[in-house]
């Protein structure tokens, strides 16, 4: 045999030996797979491989900075290796440096140009980067050589509701529906656009086409179950809640959803399924959060204030362990800068500068607070329309760094704004409501109760703005909070403590805003609300200035969707069993009135 044969054959067992090695690593045998690996390190034609699969033994032995080091030599060693380039990208990409994979993923695409999951990946780390508008394309080329390809609809379209674009996302949805493989994704990601676009008759109709035509998908009928229930239909929604819990048994959020829409009426096997959730040790612990919350204010209604409380507790201390836990300094810290930045100097000095519209009414407070009866009174007035829950103040005021270039983050940044970015600011505000839906109303009323950090933004946008201060006892706030599944970022609401430093920082910031502001703020306090409703409405439609109508006193008979959790309560006449309800929890709330200090005397007093 010539020597040329013999290297022909030594390459051709050498290849086998990597490729039986890349077998073990993949069978979980990496001590063997990397000895094979490290005799062909310095192999001139299966060094590239080899150095493939020692960086993926070392990631799999948790040391990220060997295995991209070792990929970083074989891309050195072999430029248009593509294999090695998508090793490397994807390697980065997973320890979390996406930046400094978009030149290999770059690099990747240029010499594989149709390999679709090469384009889905380097649109990922763009969007990992948030350079969103550059992931478009390669989304698209990723689509158009793979159009079944269900992962990157659904990548796509999220990354465009991250950049805001809620149109761009909602195309992707639509577009995704027409692909068989795709389609229960996309009515699942098409639900929730159009929802955060507050088009709630569109939501309602496309989650009924979609139980249709996908009547085992488990995630459509819960879908489809809250949208029957914003929109009062409570049979509709408990059986679609329970069709989706047939469809996936031990559902926790099927649970939560039956309990909190039932509460008093849930079944004896309702809360007996909810407990042995609680009870199973596994699971995510989002599902015991869940399911508490649910079970929770299910027995609560039946009268178990005991057993309510007990797993409220339990369902709070699954969300921290999920969350993370409430940061007080920096609760205090951010109120600091809000009351600094938002000087009484600074508001006289842009008192002129934003649009002189007296449209725009906020109704801002603590949640659980009042805020949904009162938008329900003022929406009922025929001259008046209720957006719900807009996010709009909060986006244009995040957003102002972006605006005005500038280096300075919220709520600083507002220090060098001019009076032409403010009335553009607040023309995108109007002309954010008007997309959601168009209407003539002579106030536009905005109850997002977190606006209250915003009061200072609002009178700047809308000098002629009404705003409308809901305050209620914070002992039934407190518990009120603690008793509610709240979103992810509400890291305050899982401690009974935590919930009144909150609610003290709140009302420090609140009472500044009065100070200075007192003019333009009607407070409306829950108790005075439920006592004398008559009164207390003929005050609240006159506060935003429009003559009495007395549908507000019918308020209960306004046929809207409601989108908070007294859905039910501001579809009944005046609810009165929420006063004082501090009192049936005795010394469990112990440690949210010590924390609440003398907020409770300033508002018994108040």
């Amino acid at each position: 045999m010539n020597s040329n044969s013999q290297q022909t054959g030594a390459a051709a067992d050498g290849a086998q030996r990597i490729a039986a090695a890349f077998d073990s690593y993949r069978r979980g045998q990496l001590d063997s797979a990397r000895a094979v690996f490290a005799d062909y390190m310095h192999d001139p034609k299966l060094g590239v491989d080899a150095h493939r699969g020692l960086a993926a033994v070392a990631w799999q032995r948790r040391q990220p900075d060997g295995a991209i080091q070792l990929l970083r030599e074989a891309v050195r060693s072999a430029p248009e290796h593509a294999d090695a380039r998508a090793d490397l990208a994807l390697t980065l990409m997973m320890a979390g440096r996406a930046e400094e994979s978009l030149e290999h993923w770059q690099h990747r695409v240029e010499l594989k140009p149709n390999d679709a999951p090469s384009w889905h990946n380097f649109a990922k780390a763009l969007v990992e980067v948030r350079r969103f508008r550059d992931a478009q394309p390669a989304f698209e080329r990723a689509l158009t050589l793979a159009p079944d390809q269900v992962g990157s609809y659904v990548t796509y379209a999220r990354a465009m509701q991250s950049a805001g674009d809620l149109q761009a996302a909602e195309s992707v949805w639509r577009r995704a529906i027409q692909v068989p493989v795709a389609a229960e994704a996309g009515y699942i990601g098409l639900g929730g656009v159009l929802f955060k676009q507050a088009r709630l008759e569109e939501t309602l109709e496309m989650y009924r086409e979609s139980v249709l035509r996908f009547p085992e998908s488990a995630d459509l009928h819960l879908g489809f179950a809250q949208m029957l229930e914003d929109f009062a239909d409570k049979a509709g929604a408990e059986a679609e809640f329970r069709k989706a819990l047939e469809l996936r048994p031990g559902w926790a959020l099927a649970h939560e959803g039956i309990l909190t829409l039932l509460r008093a009426d849930a079944t004896d096997e309702d809360i007996a399924a909810a407990r042995a959730v609680m009870a199973e040790s596994g699971r995510p612990v989002e599902s015991y959060a869940n399911v508490g919350f649910g079970l929770g204010k299910a027995l609560d209604a039946k009268g178990d204030s005991e057993g309510a409380m007990a797993a409220w507790t339990a369902a709070n201390n699954a969300r921290r362990q999920q969350i993370g836990p409430y940061d007080h300094d920096a609760a205090i810290n951010y109120v600091d800068r809000l009351i600094d930045t938002f000087s009484d100097a600074f508001l006289r000095k842009t008192s002129g500068w934003g649009l002189d519209d007296p449209r725009p009414v906020f109704v801002v407070g603590m949640p659980r607070s009042g805020t949904s009866l009162v938008e329900q009174i003022l929406s009922s007035h025929p001259d008046a329309y209720g957006y719900g829950e807009l996010s709009e103040i909060a986006r244009l005021s995040k957003g102002l760094p972006a605006r005005t270039n500038s280096i300075q983050r919220w709520p600083e940044v507002v220090a060098g704004l001019s009076p032409d970015v403010v009335r553009s600011t607040a023309g995108e505000y109007l002309d954010a409501l008007m997309a959601r839906e168009r209407v003539s109303a002579s106030r536009l009323i905005d109850k997002a109760p977190m606006n209250y950090h915003y009061v200072g933004m609002i009178l700047t946008l809308f000098p002629n703005a009404h705003i409308v201060w809901c305050q209620r006892d914070p002992r039934d706030i407190g518990v009120s909070v603690f008793a509610e599944n709240f979103g992810l970022s509400q890291k305050y609401a899982t401690d009974l403590a935590d919930i009144g430093h909150y609610i003290t920082q709140y009302s420090r910031l609140m009472r500044h805003w009065y100070t200075h502001c007192a003019e333009r703020i009607h407070v409306c306090r829950y108790e005075d609300l439920i006592a004398s409703p008559e009164a207390q409405s003929h005050a609240l439609i006159d506060a935003i200035g429009l003559p009495w109508d007395e549908n507000c006193l019918r308020f209960y008979e306004h046929e809207r969707p409601v989108l908070t959790p007294s859905r039910w309560q501001v579809r009944s006449p005046i609810y009165r069993g929420a006063v004082a309800r501090w009192q049936r929890y005795g010394d469990s709330l112990n440690p949210l009135v010590d924390a609440l200090g003398d907020e409770i005397e300033g508002f018994v007093n108040g």
